[in-house]
Parts: structure tokens; sequence; C-alpha cells
């Protein structure tokens, strides 16, 4: 690609090598349950040397414990010698992602997080970005110049290990590898909340080029904002709008171990009321534990999608 190399200007195509989304990276584990195919997607991402380091005969938390906590793993210093490779000034680097990855998503509280001057933090932002290693994200709908815009982190290996890692190195090092990954197993679910958005985002867009959805989507993703209706801020979890935005999804991600209860239901209708303009609503749910029955029967009468963790496999 360079001008001194031979075939500068000689190629016939280019293609961008993208990580494997959550379906092609389950196929990593075929002995893990659908729970926990998600999970390992969670800590590793899509990025297959580091998909291939799981044994999947062990556990996940003796994943963790022997191919990234334990000292002399591969994955064990893998981020560090990753921003080694492309970036001066890594500690500056390792803070801001590490700022990230603990829900430090503006660039105000950035800054403040790692002391440093907020214009400053705005160009290594901009680095960061250019090296698809985070990305600016607005809500669904507004554009890039939206002033609620927040950083997050692209790579889920990335974002677990400056979630857990990074932070606590030095502790996890007194605690020995097995109790480390029991005590960030005890807090997986934190960390799979965004990454089961994402995960269910991406299930709508493979349900959009099946044809699968009330309509094709022109926007997807998180939406958050003043809701008038509740005189409050609120957020989406998943909303897809038509190119005309006069339909829109609306879809609820819950990745806990109880079933989803009524409020949340309310919640999500209670939000589509900022959209007063979208003339068709569809309501979609996606939980890990099921629903409960009153959320069964509001959603028989609102023709309401009800999704679980095995529905994202077929």
């Amino acid at each position: 690609m360079g001008r001194k190399s031979p075939l500068h200007d000689r190629q016939t195509a280019t293609l961008e090598i993208i990580p494997f989304d959550y379906l092609e990276s389950t196929l990593f584990f075929p002995n893990y349950s659908n729970e926990d195919k998600l999970i390992a997607y969670g800590i590793l991402g899509g990025i297959p040397r580091y998909l291939e380091a799981f044994d999947s005969y062990k556990s996940i938390e003796e994943n963790i414990a022997s191919k990234i906590i334990r000292n002399g793993s591969y994955l064990y210093e893998e981020p560090e010698n990753l921003l080694k490779a492309e970036l001066r000034e890594t500690n500056t680097y390792n803070s801001i992602l590490s700022a990230i990855a603990n829900g430090k998503n503006r660039i105000i509280e950035i800054a403040d997080y790692i002391h440093e001057d907020r214009t400053k933090v705005s160009k290594y932002l901009v680095i960061l970005q250019t090296l698809r290693l985070i990305k600016k994200r607005v809500p669904c709908g507004e554009n890039d110049k939206s002033k609620k815009s927040i950083y997050v982190i692209k790579d889920n290996f990335l974002r677990f290990w400056f979630r857990y890692e990074f932070t606590n190195n030095a502790y996890y090092a007194m605690l020995g590898p097995k109790d480390a990954a029991t005590e960030i197993m005890n807090d997986i679910s934190n960390l799979m909340g965004e990454v089961f958005e994402e995960i269910c985002k991406e299930y709508l867009i493979y349900q959009a080029k099946s044809r699968k959805l009330p309509f094709i989507p022109f926007s997807v993703g998180k939406w958050w904002g003043n809701n008038p209706s509740i005189k409050a801020q609120d957020d989406v979890d998943i909303l897809a709008i038509d190119r005309y935005g006069k339909k829109a999804i609306f879809m609820e991600c819950k990745f806990t171990s109880n079933p989803m209860p009524y409020e949340e239901y309310v919640d999500l209708v209670n939000a589509t009321k900022a959209f007063p303009n979208i003339e068709e609503k569809y309501l979609y749910f996606v939980s890990k534990s099921g629903y409960t029955d009153a959320v069964k029967r509001q959603a028989q009468i609102d023709h309401a999608v009800l999704l679980t963790i095995d529905d994202l496999f077929k």
C-alpha cells in the first residue's frame, strides 16, 4: 500500500479484516451452553487468536484463571503489547482505556479520572478511534456532532482486560489466578450488560438481512435523552428506526439472573412516549432468565416479542 512498495496502486480490491460477530465467535466453543458462549464472546470479542486461546473443555472461570490472569499466559499482557506496537506514551492511553472500561464515557469524565487537560484527552481519543480501539457513540437517530456523544471500547477483550486485569493487577497477583477468576465471574453480569446490548443489536441486523423484521432499519443503536412524558432522562437499549422515521423497534436487553419483572416492561413502554412522531411501534424484549407471568400476559395483549438467549441462535 505504501508509495515505495512494488504493488503500490496495483491492488484490485481492498478488504478490511473485521472481527467475528457473536454467532461466528460462538463456533469456537461447541461444548458450552448458549449462555456461556455469549459470556466467552463478551470476554474475548471476535478476534480469532483470542478465541482459540480458551479451551471449551474447561469452564469459563478456569479459562480466565489460566489463560488471562496467570502471569506468562498469552492474553496476560496482550493489550499492553498491542498498544506498545502502535503508540508512544502508552501510559496515558492505558489510563484513558481504563477510564472508559470503568464507565467514564464522556470527555470531561475521562479527563477528570486521569487528571489530564480535556483538549489533550480529545487528541488521544481521536488517535484511539483511528486505530479502531474505541468508537464514538451518539443516541440512535442523532448526527455525529451530538453533544450527547460518549466513547466506548470497541473490542470486548480490551474492555474486559482494562476493567479487570489492568485495574487490579497487583491485587490479583496477591489473590492468585483461581480466586481472582472467581471474583471476576461474580461480577460478570455487570460486564455483560453492555456486551449483551451489542449482541442483541447484531441479532436485529441478522433478522433484518433475513427480512424477518417488520421493516428494514435505517438507524440501529442505543438511545438516551430526555423523555418529556416522564419529565426525566430515559434510555432504550436498542432502537431501530426506519428510513422515514415513522416505524421503530424498541428493544430491552436483560442479562440478569431473575426473570424480567413487569416494571421493566412498563419502563420500555414509557420510553416509547419520547417518540411521538413514530406511528408504528414494536416492542421487543430479550431476557437471559425469562419473564414473569405478568410480563407474558401483557406481551400477548400488546403483541410484544419476548426472546430468550436460545432465540439469538436461531
